[in-house]
């Protein structure tokens, strides 16, 4: 029997998983480059990629609109809620306690 689902290839996990490893290996390795001000900035952006990816490619958001981007408009939204309350920490830290 047939089933009319799409399938992926198996070699298009594999990549995005690497490229998701590759940006946590980034990610990390910015944090001892001493990016200053811009750190966070760019640690976020690379979060936002790697969530962008997780976003398409694993929860299948691709295609006509469905119940799927509910939940993953809610998702995004929290994302930005915590980025948003981590930024607004950053910006009112004074400096850390001797």
């Amino acid at each position: 029997m047939k089933t009319s689902a799409t399938h992926e290839p198996a070699l298009l996990y594999v990549i995005a998983w690497l490229v998701l490893v590759l940006l946590t290996a980034f990610n990390i390795g910015t944090a001892f480059l001493g990016l200053g001000v811009y750190g966070p900035v760019v640690q976020f952006g690379i979060a936002a990629t790697q969530a962008a990816i997780i976003f398409i490619l694993f929860m299948r958001l691709k295609g006509p609109p469905s119940l799927k981007w509910i939940f993953a408009g809610a998702g995004f939204f929290w994302l930005l809620f915590l980025y948003g309350l981590s930024t607004t920490d950053y910006a009112t830290r004074q400096g850390w306690p001797s």
